[in-house]
């Protein structure tokens, strides 16, 4: 199953020209998931997007890009190309997805409306955070770093067998390099409020 089975109903304006939701995951124990939308001359493009209801999809007529950070945020994706439109772009190397996305992409790849690629193995090695330059400039971290949801503590996701032990860690460091405002999980809402604290505060606590 590659979609939750509750769909969002509301859709919220979290900073110019981009817009947040999120449902109750039951695949993942009612865990919160999240999923953005930017308006862009290129287009709308969704991230890691997450199905919602069909009042909520009229605010989105029509969607040019679903950009996934990894294979198994696919999630509504296939939805939206059939029903909007949207080019799916997928990590190269994503594992289980249902179809062929339209693109996948890897290190140095160019994507639409100036988003840049990030690899930030840890959950896997084909994870990639996605960084949008702007204003406010903003880091879409995927599963790298989650919590249940906007209450609950940040948390560095489990590494993938097989990987080195610290390499979670040091993808982190990496995404500290770079100026960002507003930090979006694709598990536990947003961070608007001092994003590269919370995150260096995070390093400081598992340290």
């Amino acid at each position: 199953m590659t979609e939750p089975t509750e769909r969002a109903q509301q859709i919220n304006r979290i900073a110019p020209y981009t817009m947040h939701w999120s449902v109750a995951d039951d695949r993942i124990g009612g865990a919160q998931s999240d999923s953005y939308a930017l308006h862009t001359k290129s287009g709308v493009i969704f991230v890691d997007p997450l199905p919602m209801t069909h009042a909520a999809a009229e605010r989105f007529p029509s969607v040019g890009w679903a950009l996934l950070t990894r294979g198994c945020h696919q999630r509504a994706s296939w939805r939206y190309r059939r029903e909007h439109g949207a080019r799916v772009v997928a990590p190269r190397g994503s594992q289980g997805l249902l179809t062929e996305p339209d693109q996948h992409y890897t290190d140095g790849t160019r994507l639409p409306a100036g988003f840049q690629q990030i690899r930030t193995p840890g959950p896997e090695y084909d994870h990639f955070s996605l960084f949008r330059p702007g204003e406010p400039s903003i880091l879409f971290i995927g599963d790298l770093v989650r919590r249940r949801d906007a209450s609950s503590p940040l948390e560095l996701a489990p590494v993938q067998h097989g990987l080195a032990p610290g390499i979670a860690r040091k993808s982190l460091e990496k995404l500290l390099e770079l100026d960002f405002e507003l930090l979006c999980l694709s598990h536990g809402g947003y961070i608007d409020d001092d994003p590269k604290g919370a995150l260096q505060e995070l390093l400081e606590r598992t340290a």
